[in-house]
């Protein structure tokens, strides 16, 4: 037995170890659904590079988040000398637990985390945060993220795109 050998085989074992676990996990969630606990009606604001989907009750916030919004994409636009395909959807809900109870991401939703864009629809899924501040640094960050997809291929949303190209690299 060569010397390769005896690092290659605890090797694989410690692959299949730990690609069973991942399964496990998976297979935890499978066919489970996300609790809903509310019914929203959304209400769109359609702004020059946005269509923002938004339940009524933050209406004065939606307007601030549209401003936010649309700086975000000048100063993007500008830094990568780009223009996104298409309009940006973005879904707002009015907190954190409403947000845990989307269905437009798969899966659940710690209460850590903020945002969410998806690399296939590119849309940016987000809730208001404790301050605008906070709204305005995950806009921000999310808006990237449809930049990012944008860019490696992804395309307008849901016109028949391929998969960007950034889901091949590492986080």
């Amino acid at each position: 037995m060569r010397l390769s050998d005896h690092f290659r085989i605890p090797f694989l074992l410690s692959f299949i170890i730990t690609s069973a676990a991942i399964d496990a996990v998976h297979a935890q969630y499978f066919g489970r659904n996300k609790v809903q606990y509310e019914s929203f009606d959304f209400k769109v604001l359609k702004t020059t590079h946005f269509d923002i989907y938004y339940c009524a009750e933050k209406e004065e916030a939606v307007q601030h988040a549209a401003r936010m919004s649309e700086r975000w994409y000048a100063r993007m636009s500008r830094l990568l000398n780009h223009q996104l395909t298409g309009k940006q959807p973005l879904i707002l809900y009015a907190n954190q637990p409403h947000f845990q109870q989307t269905n437009t991401i798969q899966g659940t939703l710690g209460e850590g985390t903020g945002g969410v864009t998806e690399a296939f629809k590119r849309r940016m899924v987000q809730p208001f945060a404790a301050s605008l501040a906070e709204t305005d640094h995950v806009l921000g960050h999310e808006l990237v993220h449809a930049f990012q997809f944008d860019l490696t291929g992804g395309g307008s949303p849901g016109a028949g795109f391929r998969a960007p190209s950034a889901l091949r690299l590492p986080l």
